[in-house]
């Protein structure tokens, strides 16, 4: 679940959790939830629905969702007819809105009267694709309409430790991902003879917050077998 959206909606992060879900929150780059590895969820009120139309978001929206999963969902929450009352827009121009979405996109739009029944539709989803299909959930995910430097700094703040500043200090010293990660793979980490201290050395070590145990994680995720470890971690 979004940061953003978790302090907005308290109600509805409450509810997933008393029903059992366990919630993740973290600042998501698209979405307002991520159900499972090909499901994100963008929950939009009727007049934020209205609003993203007139300033042109909604369609940029609509481009990062389908990018970034394959089965996007909007939840429209609200009646529409009601708020098309207070609201100098028409009709024809909302529902061709909805139409574009769903054939254009092949986004699924749905609807809810108010909170409660989006939190419950939320964990319906959420036991669709994780209870019964047993989906994974995909925490990480990049908006590919990023820059590619930022899709760059995106892939290697994934290791462990290895935060956006970090990553960036590493592309500024390397210049490409694939150097860096070559760097990881190739630095040597010498151990004191007490075996107390461990020591970087070579071009990793003159780039700041880059230590020995940040190293031997970075080399360990890159050396193991992918096969042994499904074998050893079959769930």
């Amino acid at each position: 679940m979004d940061s953003n959206e978790a302090s907005a909606r308290r109600d509805i992060l409450n509810y997933l959790r008393l029903s059992g879900v366990v919630v993740d929150v973290q600042r998501l780059t698209v979405c307002d939830y991520v159900v499972s590895d090909r499901v994100g969820v963008e929950r939009k009120d009727v007049g934020d629905f209205l609003g993203s139309m007139k300033d042109g978001r909604l369609f940029s929206q609509a481009k990062a969702m389908v990018e970034a999963y394959e089965r996007p969902v909007l939840i429209l929450e609200g009646q529409v007819s009601r708020a098309l009352k207070r609201s100098a827009m028409k009709p024809a121009a909302v529902y061709g809105a909805l139409s574009s979405l769903a054939l254009d996109y092949g986004i699924a739009v749905l609807p809810t009267e108010d909170t409660d029944s989006t939190a419950v539709l939320l964990q319906r989803l959420a036991y669709r694709e994780q209870g019964k299909d047993n989906r994974a959930i995909q925490l990480r995910n990049v908006d590919r309409s990023l820059p590619l430097n930022k899709q760059q700094l995106f892939l290697l703040s994934g290791f462990q430790q290895i935060g956006t500043t970090s990553a960036e200090d590493l592309l500024d010293k390397f210049d490409t991902p694939l150097r860096v990660i070559e760097e990881l793979a190739s630095a040597e980490v010498h151990v004191s003879p007490s075996g107390k201290t461990k020591k970087l050395t070579g071009p990793l070590a003159e780039v700041g917050g880059i230590g020995p145990t940040i190293v031997e994680y970075a080399q360990t995720l890159l050396k193991s077998s992918y096969r042994q470890a499904c074998a050893e971690n079959p769930d």
